[in-house]
């Protein structure tokens, strides 16, 4: 073993207590701290690359550097392994391809997941990351959860109705819960800034773990809350509670399907693949398997739907609408729309603006 794999797995034992280790199939994390925040930096930008971790807890702080190159391959090669807490992960730079039992989903920066603990997964990381890991044990998720009841605010009471505090009080409280399942976070388009609100979340936690003072304990369980509130927000982002059986293509169709919802304008193959982390072809193939239709018909689709809510639920000018919708060529919108509706864009709002826009 390596001096590095070795200081690695010395420091980790500080903070995680390992079940099984030599075991390729049922390693099992425990914590025993109701919480920690653990970063992961790795940079291989500068002079001398190196890889770091910070562990904060109410019990710990802890932190290691390794200039190894070679330890991130070896890490990628760990057998899976399960917690006894919940793992929340959210990529801030960089990415992180997700092993999950016999599956690999690519988390890029602005994403993350929520897993319970029955889920055997791996973190693989790609060069330039930097990753936050909130654990939960069990008893501090049942217990932030019962103090819902005793919130003054009705915009913290609704909370409770939120997919993420479902998701979490469900996992909790049934012990005798063998649901392999976890939550999805997908940034809404142009939702570019909103990783800045979970990094100044972040920062307090930590800042407050390093330097506790009499009642900061309620600022903590404050900002966690806080967090669990911005990643439901489901104007930032879209919740996917995603079941091991739940199909790896159908979940990158229903990610595809979320950008072409929320972007006002078509968006191109280059700039989807970009956004997705996968491939134009086969975003394109998957497209196919779901919709019956090229990535470009299906993303038309949503285009064609946004025109005709412009042209029966405002008053824009055609010209407007193009430009809204991103078309630099007016013929080529023309064509599409006319083969959708078999009529002009003109035609389609004299015929139908009465009964729509007038009534809204």
């Amino acid at each position: 073993m390596s001096n590095s794999r070795k200081s690695l797995e010395e420091f980790r034992s500080k903070f995680l207590k390992v079940h099984n280790f030599h075991s390729n199939f049922s390693q099992y994390y425990h914590i025993d701290t109701p919480f920690s925040v653990v970063l992961e930096v790795y940079r291989s930008d500068l002079e001398n690359k190196y890889f770091k971790i910070a562990n904060f807890s109410p019990n710990d702080f802890s932190e290691i550097l390794i200039d190894d190159e070679s330890l991130l391959s070896s890490m990628a090669k760990r057998p899976l392994h399960q917690h006894d807490f919940f793992e929340f992960m959210f990529v801030q730079q960089g990415e992180v391809i997700f092993k999950i039992e016999n599956t690999e989903r690519i988390y890029p920066a602005g994403t993350g997941c929520i897993v319970n603990c029955n889920l055997r997964h791996l973190e693989k990381m790609s060069s330039d990351f930097r990753i936050l890991f909130l654990n939960l044990s069990k008893n501090y998720v049942k217990q932030l959860l019962d103090s819902i009841s005793g919130l003054y605010f009705d915009i913290e009471n609704n909370t409770s109705l939120h997919t993420l505090f479902h998701f979490l009080y469900k996992n909790a409280s049934t012990e005798e819960n063998t649901k392999k399942e976890y939550l999805d976070f997908f940034p809404v388009y142009n939702n570019s800034d909103s990783y800045k609100v979970i990094y100044n979340l972040e920062e307090k936690i930590t800042k407050t773990l390093l330097a506790p003072v009499a009642g900061d304990s309620f600022f903590i369980n404050g900002f966690i809350f806080q967090l669990f509130d911005h990643l439901s927000n489901s104007e930032l982002y879209h919740t996917t509670t995603v079941d091991i059986d739940y199909n790896n293509d159908f979940l990158i169709f229903t990610k595809l399907t979320h950008l072409l919802e929320d972007s006002n304008q078509q968006l191109s193959r280059h700039e989807l693949s970009k956004l997705l982390n996968y491939s134009g072809d086969y975003l394109n193939r998957i497209s196919k398997k779901y919709s019956g239709m090229t990535l470009f018909e299906y993303s038309m689709t949503f285009i064609i739907r946004k025109a005709e809510y412009y042209l029966l639920k405002t008053d824009y000018s055609i010209s407007h609408i193009i430009s809204i919708l991103g078309f630099t060529n007016r013929t080529h919108f023309y064509h599409i729309f006319y083969s959708k509706h078999h009529m002009t864009p003109k035609e389609y709002r004299l015929k139908y603006w009465d009964n729509s826009y007038q009534n809204n």
